[in-house]
C-alpha cells in the first residue's frame, strides 16, 4: 500500500532492461514509488502530464527527441511541475551545462550504482522535505545547506564515514557563530572527539570546511573548524 507522502517517480529511458533496473532500484528507497516508465520523449511528456511525478530520472539519449528536449519541454506552463535527475551516459561538459540549464538538479553518469542512486534520492528526499516545510530561510547559511545536502558528492566518501553523521557535523558546524573544536562538535552532535575530529578532517580534504590552527597562551595550538 502506497504511502500518501511518496515521492513520484517517472522513469524515462530507450532501453527496457535499464529501466527495469531503475524501477527495482527506486522501488527499494524508502519514500519513492515509480508511477511511470517511458521509452520515447513523447512518451514522458504524456506520461508525465498523466502521472504528475514529483521526480523525473532522464536518459537524454531517445529515439525520437533528444533527452534535452523533453526537459526544455517539461518546463512548459502546461506540463505539471516535476524535478529532474539526468542519469546517461554522456559526460561531455557542455552536454552536462545544457542539463543543467533546462532544470536538471543532478547529473548521474550510467551505468549508475544502486548505492550512488539511493544516496542521491535520499538526499534528494531531504531536500524536498525543507522545501515543502514553507515559509522563509532565516539565513543564507540554511539556503547554502540545502543545496550542499543534494549535491554533496558520494563517490569520495569512504565506508567508514556515514552520510547522515557527516550531515550533522555540518548542520552542526553551520550552527556556530565563528569555528569550533572537535571536541566542541562532538559534544554538539553526541560523538566522540576522535570521530568528530575524523569527519572534520574528510571534510576539510572534500574542500566543504576549512580548519586552522588557533595558538593560545601555552601549549600546543588547537584546530578550530568552520564552514566554507
Amino acid at each position: 500500500m502506497p504511502e500518501p507522502r511518496d515521492i513520484t517517480v517517472l522513469i524515462v529511458d530507450d532501453d527496457p532492461v535499464v529501466t527495469a533496473a531503475l524501477h527495482a532500484q527506486v522501488n527499494r528507497v524508502l519514500g519513492f514509488r515509480v508511477v511511470g516508465i517511458a521509452h520515447t520523449g513523447h512518451a514522458a511528456l504524456a506520461a508525465a502530464g498523466r502521472f504528475a511525478p514529483r521526480l523525473i530520472l532522464l536518459d537524454l539519449h531517445l529515439p525520437d527527441m533528444p533527452g534535452l528536449e523533453v526537459a526544455h519541454r517539461l518546463r512548459r506552463p502546461e506540463q505539471p511541475p516535476a524535478d529532474i535527475i539526468v542519469v546517461s551516459s554522456r559526460k561531455e561538459s557542455a552536454t552536462v551545462r545544457a542539463a543543467i540549464q533546462r532544470g536538471a538538479l543532478y547529473y548521474l553518469v550510467k551505468p549508475t550504482r544502486a548505492g550512488t542512486l539511493e544516496q542521491t534520492l535520499l538526499r534528494y528526499a531531504a531536500t524536498a522535505e525543507q522545501l515543502d516545510g514553507g515559509g522563509r530561510f532565516a539565513e543564507q547559511q540554511e539556503i547554502d545547506r540545502l543545496f550542499r545536502s543534494l549535491h554533496l558528492d558520494q563517490g569520495t566518501r569512504p565506508k567508514s564515514i556515514s552520510p547522515a553523521t557527516e550531515q550533522k557535523i555540518l548542520d552542526a558546524l553551520a550552527e556556530v557563530e565563528e569555528d569550533a573544536s572537535a571536541h566542541e562538535l562532538a559534544g554538539m552532535v553526541g560523538v566522540s572527539r576522535a570521530t568528530a575530529r575524523r569527519y572534520l578532517e574528510h571534510l576539510a580534504d572534500r574542500g566543504l570546511v576549512e580548519g586552522r590552527p588557533k595558538y593560545g597562551e601555552t601549549g600546543r595550538p588547537q584546530h578550530r573548524y568552520r564552514v566554507r
